[in-house]
């Protein structure tokens, strides 16, 4: 009985994967299995370049997930389109990628983690953050349920799997790990574990003792009775954030502030109306039970940040990881990396 929920449950997640991979520099509609999500999106890339308050807006993000949860709402339930905003969606299943996109020109507003803010401000490129739409790494460790771990120190010597050695679930894992005194490259082993059923199979059959993984992937886990959270990274960190090219900001400041609204208003109507919330995202992630999804819901509504603001202190931990990565060769100022001039007070 056991070995069919978990097949159920397996191919469940291997649908959703699929369809998360889907989404590409090319997509304009999600990767994550919606059918309404990318209603409002347009029809190509439009040149956005004279568009007034209430244009255009070619806007990337990573599909699959739900760490951009806010916006993703605004789409799907149609807060942009009645404010006259027209939104190209364009889903990614790298924000590295997505982030290239938007250095390119093929993008106007990404929704992706600010450590990629950091390295284009070391490369050079003006690109900054305006406001955060998802505070913390996003990712937590999921082990069996009757697993004998109890912490991370219980954890020593054991396989760990992340979606991608580098990626944002990496970066979390490594943090709690060394605040445990675990030195993550000598005190474990880390592994590519991917996302949905590939990182399920991993956890599954012992390959990882555990893995780090996102919503709703998260919830529907738990939902199934066989599996806990070991660790959910507490710590206040810039995570996932509006950012643009301050070229682009500077031709479209009224669009940008106007975007920016629409997105406080959306997530305080989602904290005033969480059931409106659910039902939006559904539209996006069609196949995710209602109960799942509700608390897949509530959980990202707790880690969208007052105002959307970008905290120095969420900043300044993001910038540490980097640091100590050997990824930033220096430190960037908050000022040069964060405008918080365009949010709504």
């Amino acid at each position: 009985m056991k070995r069919m929920k978990f097949i159920a449950f397996a191919l469940l997640l291997l649908s959703l994967t699929a369809l998360a991979a889907c989404g590409n520099s090319n997509s304009e509609t999600p990767a994550n299995g919606g059918t309404n999500a990318g209603a409002n999106a347009g029809n190509g890339s439009s040149d956005t370049q004279e568009a007034p308050a209430g244009g255009s807006i070619r806007l990337g993000l990573v599909g699959g997930g739900m760490t951009p949860m806010v916006a993703q709402v605004g789409i799907s339930d149609g807060s942009y389109e009645k404010a006259g905003i027209k939104i190209e969606e364009k889903d990614f299943t790298a924000g590295a990628d997505m982030v290239q996109a938007l250095v390119g020109g093929s993008l106007d507003v990404v929704l992706g983690s600010y450590e990629h803010v950091l390295r284009q401000q070391q490369n050079g490129l003006g690109v900054k953050a305006y406001g955060e739409i998802f505070n913390g790494v996003g990712y937590s460790l999921i082990v069996k349920k009757d697993a004998p771990y109890q912490s991370l120190k219980d954890l020593k010597g054991k396989t760990l799997a992340v979606t991608k050695v580098g990626s944002l679930s990496d970066t979390g894992l490594r943090e709690g790990l060394k605040q445990e005194g675990l030195d993550p490259e000598k005190d474990v082993h880390l592994i590519n574990g991917g996302s949905g059923a590939t990182m399920l199979a991993a956890i599954e059959s012992g390959q990882a003792a555990g893995g780090m993984v996102s919503e709703p992937t998260i919830s529907q886990m738990l939902a199934s009775g066989d599996y806990r959270v070991l660790y959910d990274p507490p710590f206040d960190f810039a995570g996932i954030v509006i950012m643009a090219k301050t070229d682009w900001v500077a031709k479209h400041q009224d669009l940008m502030k106007q975007f920016l609204q629409v997105t406080a208003d959306v997530n305080e109507q989602a904290h005033q109306n969480p059931a409106g919330a659910v039902a939006a995202m559904q539209k996006i992630f069609d196949k995710i039970p209602q109960d799942v999804m509700k608390t897949a819901v509530n959980n990202q509504l707790g880690k969208v940040p007052d105002g959307l603001q970008v905290t120095k202190d969420g900043a300044d931990y993001v910038q540490k990881t980097q640091l100590d990565q050997g990824i930033l060769k220096k430190e960037i100022a908050f000022e040069d990396a964060v405008d918080l001039s365009l949010l709504p007070h």
